[in-house]
């Protein structure tokens, strides 16, 4: 159209003596293979043309799972005891001047419901606390012997010489590039020992009471893991709510489509040293109208089982696929579903009794892979789009009549019934349209048995536009624009026909206008 009032709008603007020739202009030619029309839209990303040339649209969304380090929050542990001395402890003090007291303490890892066997730390401190009654000088040492970092136990020491007012000190340790062995008791599992050396040292006759005790507190907090291990009965994984589009189907209004061999494909991978499972508990198709197909299996629920990782920094991969033989993905599809709507359950798999492991970097990753290959039927396949539109014509009384011609040669298997609607956006009502009904611009072309395409079908159509109905088109401002497809038919039916890269159609679009001129001598 745009060419078109541009070679009227020059030919009006001709002056001096008037007459009425016949002005033919060929303002469109064009030769296009399927990769062509690719050049001219965003559609290349969803692409896929196998060996053999067909084209398939493919349609993708990735999912990745928060890393374990955020799945499984190591929780702050806090442990105190009163250590009581005994008369022999505090006479050996009184008549020797010092005396040493090791104390034992075995105290619990709060997991929550998991069953933590060993931490790998690559963050975390310990706060160590001591207040007492003591009037003396007091060292102590902590150490956990199921531990290790450098080689050797984690060691805590505090020297709290005696001032004349209550002992209270504190230290603390760098939990970074240690371990803490949990399965060394009778539990085997979440427990481990604080072992103390408390060294008393009498301070000048300051009095050394029948009842002394020093306190203990402790705290094992921001810590961060590299790698634990255990059986998680309680990962917080988040569950997965997602959406994508299917642009394919953005102006699809109305009208039955129908793929053959349309596949999705779940296809997961799984760094975590435990199985996982992934239930889907809605998987919705949405149409342009709000309908809803739930896309389902035939036997079973729609869920993924992962296997576990079994070395560290691996990656498991699993998938699965559904087609027209384990679900209803045909009836999905054939819903148009430009929106795309899921929501899953991320569940350990605990059935077995094995131990398991996290990395602070395991995740899963997942991604659904929506595959149609373009093998199938159309019928009155509605496409729309309306954008605005604005035709300005100097001298617009000038023109008598305009024929639009349009040839095409297509090798495509697929008729193509369009209509222009020329419309006042104010009043949403239609003022004119380009054809009188809806007219085959371009034929299909022929299929064999299998559904290729034969050759290509030919068509001429002619379009007359008298100076009142202009005047009509002038009058518009925006245009709606629909094309109605539909595969070949042969005898009465539809077979299934296939779409090639290397398909082509060829369009001419020429205008003759007839219009009063006033030509400069």
């Amino acid at each position: 159209m745009k060419d078109i009032t541009e070679t009227l709008d020059k030919a009006s603007k001709v002056s001096q003596v008037r007459w009425n020739p016949k002005i033919a202009l060929p303002l469109v030619y064009s030769d296009l293979n399927f990769r062509d029309l690719l050049d001219e839209t965003n559609a290349k990303q969803y692409i896929r043309i196998d060996d053999d040339s067909l084209v398939s649209l493919v349609y993708e969304d990735n999912y990745n799972s928060d890393y374990a380090e955020n799945v499984l929050k190591l929780e702050t542990q806090s442990y105190g005891e009163i250590f009581t001395f005994n008369s022999t402890q505090l006479e050996a003090l009184n008549n020797l001047g010092e005396v040493t007291v090791n104390f034992s303490q075995r105290v619990s890892y709060n997991g929550d419901a998991n069953e933590l066997d060993k931490i790998w730390f690559k963050a975390g401190q310990i706060d160590f606390n001591l207040s007492s009654t003591f009037e003396h000088n007091i060292s102590c040492k902590l150490i956990i012997p199921e531990s290790q970092k450098n080689s050797s136990p984690i060691l805590l020491s505090l020297a709290i010489p005696y001032t004349g007012t209550p002992i209270d000190a504190s230290t603390n340790y760098d939990l970074s590039n240690s371990e803490i062995d949990f399965t060394k008791t009778v539990q085997g599992h979440s427990e481990f020992d604080f072992d103390f050396e408390f060294t008393i040292t009498k301070t000048g006759s300051n009095p050394i009471k029948t009842s002394e005790s020093i306190t203990y507190s402790m705290i094992l907090g921001d810590q961060k893991f590299s790698k634990v291990s255990g059986y998680f009965k309680d990962l917080d994984f988040e569950n997965l709510t997602g959406s994508f589009n299917i642009p394919f189907f953005e102006n699809s209004k109305n009208g039955l489509i129908r793929v053959v061999e349309p596949e999705l494909h779940f296809i997961t991978e799984n760094s975590i040293g435990l199985p996982i499972d992934l239930i889907f508990d809605e998987f919705d198709g949405k149409d342009n109208f709000d309908n809803i197909v739930p896309l389902t299996k035939n036997i079973g629920n729609l869920e993924l089982n992962i296997p576990r990782a079994t070395v560290e920094g691996e990656f498991v991969l699993d998938s699965q696929v559904l087609d027209n033989s384990n679900s209803n993905l045909i009836d999905y599809i054939s819903n148009r579903p430009i929106n795309n709507y899921y929501k899953v359950s991320v569940r350990p798999n605990l059935l077995n009794a094995s131990r398991h492991w996290l990395l602070d970097t395991s995740r899963i990753s997942s991604q659904i892979n929506i595959t149609l290959p373009l093998y199938g039927t159309l019928n009155d396949y509605l496409l729309e789009e309306t954008r605005p539109f604005d035709l300005s014509l100097e001298n617009a009384e000038e023109i008598k009549e305009v024929l639009v011609r349009l040839y095409s040669e297509n090798g495509f298997p697929v008729d193509v019934k369009t209509q222009l609607y020329f419309e006042d956006s104010l009043t949403n009502t239609i003022i004119d349209s380009l054809f009188i009904s809806d007219r085959v611009i371009s034929k299909a072309a022929l299929v064999d048995l299998d559904g290729n395409p034969i050759g290509a079908s030919s068509q001429i159509i002619d379009v007359v536009l008298d100076a009142e109905r202009v005047d009509k088109v002038i009058e518009a401002n925006q245009v709606r624009a629909q094309a109605h497809l539909s595969t070949t038919t042969t005898g009465g039916a539809q077979p299934n026909v296939k779409i090639f890269s290397d398909n082509k159609i060829m369009l001419q679009f020429g205008v003759q206008a007839e219009v009063l001129i006033n030509q400069e001598l």
